[in-house]
C-alpha cells in the first residue's frame, strides 16, 4: 500500500504526531510526506501573516508550487491523508483526486467560524472523506458534502508525549494554563490573582498581562510556546489545569480536554453536554460559572486525596476510553478503507 501524506510536518506539531501515528497503523510499503511547513518557513513573515488572514499571496501560491512539484513523477496512490488543506487549491485538488481512489481530509480546527478557506469550500466536493473534531460545524460541511462522508470524531492527545511527569505528591498547589490570550482568558486569571490562586501561563498573547502582573508572585509565565517533554512537565507541575474553551467560536472541547488529565493533572473544564459524554462528575473538575470554579479550586487545594482521586480516575478515562490519537485514527482508518 502506498499512502501520501500532505501537511505540516515539524516536531511538535499535533499534524506530525498524525502522520506518525497513520504510518504506524496502515504499515504501508510506502509512506510519502510532502511536508507543507517546506514553503511555509521559505515565506517571509509578513506574507505568513497575509497568508493566513486571507488566504491568498506568496504564501498561497508557493505551497500549491510546492506540492504540484512534489507529486510530479509520482505513481498512484491508495491513500492520499490531506491535514488541514485551508492552503490547498481546488486546482491542486483535481489533482489529488486522480492520483488515488481514496481522497480524505482531516482537519480539527474549525473550518467556517476560524480558518475560513474559500479554496477548501471550493474544493470539498472532491474528497472521499471529510472529518472533523468541531460539532458545532456539521450542518455548514452538510451544505456541501452528503452524510455519509462525513466523519466526525474527537480531538486527542499523544501517549508517546502527553504522559505524567511529577508525582502527585511533588505538584506544586498551582493551576496551570497553556494557550493563547483571550479577552475572557484575561478575565479568569485576573480572578484567580485576587482569589490568591498561585497560576503558572503559557501561550501568545499574554506579554501585556504578564507585564502587569509582574510584581506578583503569583504569577508564572513559561513562554509563548512549549513542546514535546517541556509542553507535558508544564502541565504536571500543576496540581490543576485549565482546559479553556475559546469565547471566539462555540468551541465544545479542546487538545486540552484530553491532554491536561494525559499528564494526569485534574482537568478544570466548563461543562457542557460533549465534554460530559467524555467525562463522569468525578473524573474531571466541571464547573458553570467563575464563582463556582475558584470555590473548587479552594476546597480542593485543602482536600488533596479527593483532588488526587480526580486525578487519576481522569488519567485512566482518556486511556481506556481511547481518546489518544492512535485509537482515534486506527478507527477512522478502517472507516475511510472499508
Amino acid at each position: 500500500m502506498r499512502i501520501l501524506y500532505i501537511g505540516q510536518y515539524s516536531d511538535g506539531t499535533t499534524s506530525k504526531m498524525r502522520a506518525d501515528q497513520l504510518k504506524e497503523i496502515v504499515k504501508a510499503e510506502e509512506f510519502v510526506v510532502i511536508d507543507t511547513h517546506v514553503p511555509f518557513y521559505k515565506t517571509a513573515a509578513l506574507w505568513r501573516s497575509f497568508g493566513f488572514r486571507f488566504k491568498i499571496g506568496p504564501l498561497i501560491t508557493s505551497t500549491n508550487a510546492f506540492i504540484k512539484q512534489e507529486l510530479e513523477n509520482q505513481e498512484k496512490f491508495d491513500l492520499i491523508w490531506v491535514d488541514k488543506g485551508v492552503f490547498v487549491s481546488e486546482k491542486i485538488t483535481k489533482k489529488l483526486r486522480e492520483s488515488t481512489p481514496k481522497l480524505v481530509h482531516f482537519t480539527p480546527d474549525m473550518a467556517f467560524y476560524e480558518n475560513e478557506s474559500k479554496m477548501f469550500y471550493k474544493a470539498m466536493y472532491l474528497y472521499d472523506f471529510v472529518i472533523t473534531t468541531k460539532s458545532p460545524e456539521k450542518e455548514e460541511y452538510l451544505k456541501r458534502v452528503k452524510k455519509d462522508r462525513l466523519i466526525i470524531t474527537t480531538q486527542g492527545f499523544s501517549k508517546e508525549n502527553h504522559t505524567p511527569k511529577i508525582e502527585f505528591v511533588d505538584k506544586e498547589n498551582s493551576i496551570a494554563f497553556i494557550g493563547l490570550a483571550e479577552p475572557n482568558r484575561f478575565k479568569m486569571m485576573e480572578a484567580f490573582l485576587t482569589e490568591g490562586i498561585k497560576i503558572n501561563v503559557a501561550g501568545f498573547g499574554w506579554e501585556k498581562f504578564v507585564e502587569k502582573h509582574k510584581d506578583n508572585t503569583l504569577l508564572t509565565f513559561a513562554g509563548k510556546k512549549l513542546m514535546n517533554e517541556e509542553y507535558s512537565k508544564f502541565i504536571s507541575k500543576s496540581v490543576m489545569a485549565w482546559g479553556a474553551l475559546s469565547k471566539k467560536f462555540p468551541e465544545q472541547h479542546t487538545t486540552r480536554t484530553f491532554e491536561i488529565p494525559a499528564c494526569k493533572t485534574a482537568l478544570l473544564t466548563e461543562y457542557n453536554q460533549e465534554i460530559a459524554s467524555f467525562y463522569k462528575d468525578d473524573e474531571v473538575v466541571f464547573y458553570n460559572s467563575e464563582e463556582e470554579l475558584i470555590e473548587k479550586i479552594k476546597y480542593l487545594f485543602k482536600n488533596k486525596k479527593e483532588l488526587k482521586n480526580i486525578s487519576e480516575r481522569g488519567y485512566k478515562r482518556v486511556n481506556e476510553g481511547g481518546y489518544y490519537y492512535k485509537a482515534i485514527l486506527k478507527e477512522l482508518v478502517l472507516k475511510v478503507l472499508k
